[in-house]
């Protein structure tokens, strides 16, 4: 991504809105601006999302209503175990499942003594649905973020109108936001802001400062919020690096990463002598690593076998588990003779052939079990699944994923007719 090019910035609309305007064909319209990397607008308006700029890097900021902020001490863990155990750091704010989220954890309260930080929160299906939008009209989507995640640029606070919100951001406690629409509500708020130990005095730019007056009716304490050119805040394109979905998590949704071209020749010679170093170091370790991942599965094997003793290991049992998990969770009847997990024990027989981790995964819906295998099964082992199946008098057949091109095999509830 080539960090002198222009910003396509995009208010997102409400999940509700999104929603109906799926749901009545029409294309969503949204507030949008052209800017420079240092955040000074070029153009902007309200368009059509299919009719906005498809060559320049795309900053989708979601409504901050949507995004739940809180402050949390991290525990002391780093990586993937970090980024693991964020999901249910904050659980007890949750309404959801915490792995139904996507948790990032950012450096939004500096001057709190506790070394508290600021824990977003994502709901992975309102991700998906975003970058899916994006995807369908040819945006390049560079991150997903959300306006209450600007930091201050000094020692004052941040206060400033977008859209419907008014935001406050001090540095000491959870961003403020409140609707315009309720002066009311606005003014107890902001009060109770500013009588906050170490409440920092806060700046927002004149146009900011003059309808703030006039909704709070005097209530600006002593001069603890104060008129300014702009408000301190950093500039919309920092956000960029501050994404609620990491690089990783875009490409899993189907969104290729922005690269920078010149960068990138300039690292395919470097990149082709460490390939073949890397090469010659992968046999030796094969070896190795075919032991190690023995072992491995063996374990994983013992662990499944214990916790759903009834259900054949046809694939990765982990995922097996969570789903059977997620099916117990919505109160499906498992444990009936002809439940989800009676229909994937005849599945896991019929397929006991398959490779090891063939399954991608399965859905139940409409008292139909419909498992998603890889294009590693071979037609053999698909006719032979049939006929196990129909010699247990399930009504079973194979179709192809109209998206992924990979076999699912269907098997109905019930005995075949």
């Amino acid at each position: 991504m080539n960090n002198n090019q222009p910003l396509l910035v995009i208010w997102w609309p409400k999940a509700l809105d999104q929603a109906r305007a799926e749901e009545e064909g029409r294309v969503i319209r949204v507030r949008y601006e052209v800017q420079s990397r240092s955040g000074d607008k070029l153009h902007g308006g309200e368009e059509a999302l299919n009719r906005l700029p498809k060559d320049l890097p795309c900053l989708v900021l979601l409504k901050p209503t949507e995004v739940g902020l809180f402050a949390v001490v991290p525990p002391k863990l780093s990586g993937n175990k970090l980024k693991e155990a964020l999901p249910f750091l904050v659980e007890p704010y949750l309404l959801n499942e915490p792995e139904e989220n996507h948790v990032s954890l950012w450096s939004g309260l500096p001057d709190h003594a506790s070394g508290e930080k600021l824990a977003a929160v994502l709901g992975k299906t309102r991700a998906r649905s975003v970058v899916t939008v994006c995807n369908q009209h040819g945006l390049k989507l560079a991150a997903l973020s959300c306006e209450t995640l600007r930091e201050r640029t000094g020692h004052e606070g941040a206060a400033w109108i977008s859209g419907q919100d008014f935001i406050v951001v001090d540095g000491i406690d959870t961003p403020l936001l409140t609707p315009t629409e309720q002066p009311a509500v606005l003014k107890v708020m902001l009060q109770r802001r500013l009588q906050q130990v170490g409440a920092p005095t806060i700046q927002a730019s004149a146009a900011d400062y003059g309808w703030l007056g006039q909704q709070v009716d005097g209530a600006l304490g002593d001069n603890r919020i104060q008129a300014a050119t702009r408000a301190p805040i950093e500039p919309l394109p920092r956000l960029l690096n501050k994404s609620l979905l990491g690089a990783d998590e875009l490409r899993k949704m189907g969104m290729r990463p922005m690269v920078n071209q010149l960068g990138a020749r300039k690292l395919i010679a470097p990149a082709l002598t460490l390939l073949v170093v890397a090469v010659l170091g992968l046999n030796a370790l094969a070896f190795k690593a075919q032991r190690a991942n023995a072992a491995i599965e063996a374990q994983i094997a013992e662990t499944y076998a214990q916790a759903l003793p009834n259900t054949p290991m046809v694939a990765d049992p982990l995922l097996l588990i969570e789903r059977e998990k997620r099916s117990l969770n919505a109160g499906l009847d498992t444990s009936s003779a002809q439940g989800v997990s009676a229909l994937l024990h005849e599945v896991g027989q019929a397929m006991d052939l398959a490779p090891f981790n063939s399954m991608v995964d399965f859905a139940w819906a409409d008292n139909t079990l419909s498992v998603r295998f890889n294009a590693n099964v071979t037609e053999d082992q698909q006719g032979a699944a049939l006929q196990k199946l129909k010699a247990r008098r399930l009504e079973a057949k194979w179709l192809i994923g109209a998206k992924s091109n990979l076999p699912v095999l269907q098997v109905k509830k019930g005995p075949a007719q």
